[in-house]
């Protein structure tokens, strides 16, 4: 018996397509990149920040009648702390926080109180490295307008110059050492983040089974609305500190014209080769084959304008611009969600035909198609974008609350958004649509997924964050 074209993937199609997408969304929730570690946790070896003693004698003043004392506390009295007690304490902390990421069988609670202790530190290590720049150009500008000290064999300079010079030689040290502490203590502070990061994969098989606590908690979801800012934040100054070391501007901007001009090329290519492929003078509607074989090069020529710029730029910055290891991961999550969206986009477009229906693949009315679309392309591009949300919290090392913020809501989203697509009637007026019988069994099987996937992620139990 011959078997009309209409019905020749049928219902089974769009169900394997709907499982596909399911796995990949629902089934391997966003993760952290990076491999999973084997060992124990290494051993933090980042010097320790430099104290102002040590400043002092770097910058020992030539001049004994220097107060040194009351230059100290003026620094202090500018920089609104005591530089010397402050250090000290970043120091205990740290050196605290290493030996206790060394114990075994740490708990998530635990090692959320280290981050918020980490994440305490560093605002307090940011806070003085915002204060420190302008003075030490203050200070380095005074220095300037006395000019250069006499070398040797030359007269010496009055009294009254070169005990200036020293107090400002003196007060550069102290400045130089505050700086130079708070980018040590952000050093240290980055390290042991990827301690915690390390003890995370380490133990997440152990885990898995494990509800994450606090996930319905207020103390969890009352803090989200501060942690916002602060993610956003250092997500702003990881780009900006990228983009104010770009030193040729022009290649960033050659590289986004001939993106650009990528865009503009494959575009035009794809509407005249779509036209091209879909063109049928034979009587009635074209046949499975002609439909199948034209869609097979329109699901490319609609996916390359996109994906071809996007993965191009990406490779250029990478190559030309030698992108830090965490902006690289950025723009290459990002680069990867296009990718995704885009490619779902032009699959079902091209299969569903929600606007051609005389070269569609899959039997369903034109109510059916558009709606099978439409979610269909949302659930990618949701699960793009959460993916991409998920992966920055870890890049900016936002605290336990906004993972949960991002995981918890996006899984249940993701799940609403299939269940949406399986209560999408599959009905076709053509008379030979093959029986419903394997719609039946596999749509069963994706109900089954998507109900145990609402259930784990409402008792709490999601992906390790």
């Amino acid at each position: 018996m011959r078997i009309s074209g209409r019905s020749a993937l049928g219902p089974a199609f769009i169900c394997l397509l709907i499982s596909a997408i399911v796995a990949a969304a629902l089934g391997t929730a966003p993760r952290a990149f990076g491999q999973t570690a084997t060992s124990d946790p290494p051993s933090v070896s980042v010097p320790a920040p430099a104290s102002d003693a040590q400043s002092q004698k770097a910058a020992a003043a030539p001049n004994a009648s220097v107060n040194t004392g009351a230059i100290t506390q003026d620094v202090n009295q500018e920089l609104g702390l005591d530089l010397n007690a402050k250090i000290a304490v970043w120091q205990e902390h740290l050196d605290r926080l290493e030996g206790d990421l060394r114990a075994p069988h740490l708990r998530y609670s635990e090692l959320n109180a280290y981050r918020d202790a980490l994440q305490r530190v560093r605002g307090e290590a940011k806070d003085l490295a915002n204060r420190v720049p302008t003075r030490l150009d203050a200070a380095k500008a005074q220095l300037n307008l006395l000019g250069a000290a006499p070398a040797a064999g030359q007269p010496p300079e009055p009294e009254q110059i070169a005990h200036s010079r020293a107090e400002l030689n003196y007060r550069l040290g102290l400045l130089s050492a505050a700086e130079a502490a708070a980018k040590s203590a952000n050093l240290r502070i980055d390290h042991l983040f990827n301690t915690i990061e390390d003890i995370r994969r380490r133990n997440f098989a152990s885990m898995l089974l494990q509800p994450i606590p606090g996930v319905y908690s207020y103390e969890t979801w009352a803090r989200v609305p501060d942690h916002v800012p602060m993610a956003l934040e250092r997500l702003r100054d990881l780009v900006d500190g990228w983009w104010e070391g770009i030193a040729d501007g022009q290649e960033l901007a050659r590289i986004g014209l001939e993106a650009l001009l990528l865009f503009l090329a494959l575009s035009f290519a794809g509407w005249r080769g779509v036209r091209s492929l879909r063109r049928w003078q034979g009587e009635g509607e074209p046949p499975f084959w002609r439909r199948a074989s034209s869609a097979a090069g329109i699901v490319l020529l609609r996916a390359l304008p996109v994906t071809v710029p996007v993965v191009f730029a990406y490779a250029m910055l990478a190559a030309q611009l030698r992108l830090p290891e965490r902006l690289d991961w950025l723009f290459y999550l990002t680069a990867e969600m296009a990718v995704i969206i885009f490619t779902v986009a032009a699959l079902v477009t091209t299969t569903l035909a929600p606007r051609a229906p005389a070269w569609r693949l899959i039997p369903v009315s034109d109510a059916g198609a558009a709606r099978l679309c439409g979610l269909i392309i949302l659930l990618a591009s949701v699960y793009g974008l959460t993916t991409l949300l998920y992966a920055i919290t870890r890049l900016v090392q936002a605290p336990f609350a906004l993972t949960i913020a991002v995981a918890l809501p996006s899984s249940l989203l993701l799940a609403g958004l299939v269940v949406a697509i399986l209560r999408t009637p599959l009905r076709s007026t053509n008379p030979a649509a093959p029986s419903m019988r394997l719609f039946r069994a596999v749509r069963a099987v994706v109900w089954t997924i998507v109900a145990a996937i609402v259930a784990c992620a409402l008792a709490g139990y999601l992906p390790p964050p």
